[in-house]
């Protein structure tokens, strides 16, 4: 494997938050710093030799399974941000990575996901194909106060809207993207929370892939500060979210 000579088991990558990413009130959208924080990890699989065409060479590739999200800031309109991301553990079908976010200097956001190793052609967890020995492992550096968790899926929720899967919701793999199920559910929110910012943390989890055209039923239900949501395709959950608020909503 041939490595680049700067390359190194942690990653920091800037970007700036141009308005195309933000919301009404000029402050990134939460599916937007999603998709940065993806990209920023692209890039450091693409250095370390695990790119999604890397893994192609034996029909394997990563898809996200878990993810929690602990906000204390978001970043708004031309400020540039820091995203730093590391592999926790890595071994046989899953890989834990992580992230932090920084904005001047001082940590606004952390991020801590689990990816597991699909193969694209029997779409099942397989081990993973490349050696992985040259990337240290960073165990004890945590990002988040608490790590991504299994969501309850037994509240009571109603439903609040359907989606037909098009084809600007597809990634590479065929399936809708992880960001297209965070934006359906955060479209169904009381645009209150969304612009006063009161969204502190995200968990979610990836139960099973919808594909194009299938139509799929939201959930959501409120119980004091927290929001579950669960997106089905007829009586399977596909995705579990629960969000933690800053206060409560009534």
């Amino acid at each position: 494997m041939n490595l680049p000579d700067k390359f190194s088991s942690k990653y920091k990558g800037s970007c700036q938050v141009t308005i195309d990413k933000c919301a009404v009130n000029s402050k990134i959208r939460i599916t937007d710093l999603l998709n940065l924080l993806q990209a920023v990890a692209g890039k450091h699989s693409d250095l370390g030799g695990m790119s999604y065409f890397d893994m192609q060479q034996n029909n394997q590739a990563w898809v996200l399974s878990s993810m929690r999200i602990e906000i204390e800031n978001l970043p708004q309109w031309h400020e540039t941000i820091e995203i730093e991301t590391w592999i926790e553990s890595l071994s046989g079908i899953k890989s834990i990575r992580d992230f932090d976010v920084f904005l001047n200097d001082k940590k606004i956001i952390g991020g801590n996901s689990l990816w597991v190793v699909l193969n694209t052609e029997k779409r099942r967890p397989e081990a993973i194909a490349i050696s992985h020995d040259h990337l240290e492992k960073f165990p004890n550096k945590k990002p988040t106060i608490k790590p991504f968790t299994k969501i309850d899926l037994s509240k009571n929720a109603e439903l609040v809207s359907h989606h037909k899967v098009v084809f600007s919701d597809l990634d590479a793999l065929n399936h809708v993207n992880n960001v297209k199920y965070i934006e359906w559910c955060l479209d169904c929110l009381p645009i209150d929370i969304l612009e006063k910012n009161l969204i502190k943390s995200i968990d979610i989890n990836f139960l099973k892939e919808v594909t194009f055209n299938q139509k799929v039923a939201i959930y959501y239900c409120i119980i004091e500060k927290e929001i579950y949501f669960y997106i089905k395709l007829d009586e399977t959950i596909c995705l579990a979210m629960k969000l933690e608020l800053t206060h409560h909503t009534l």
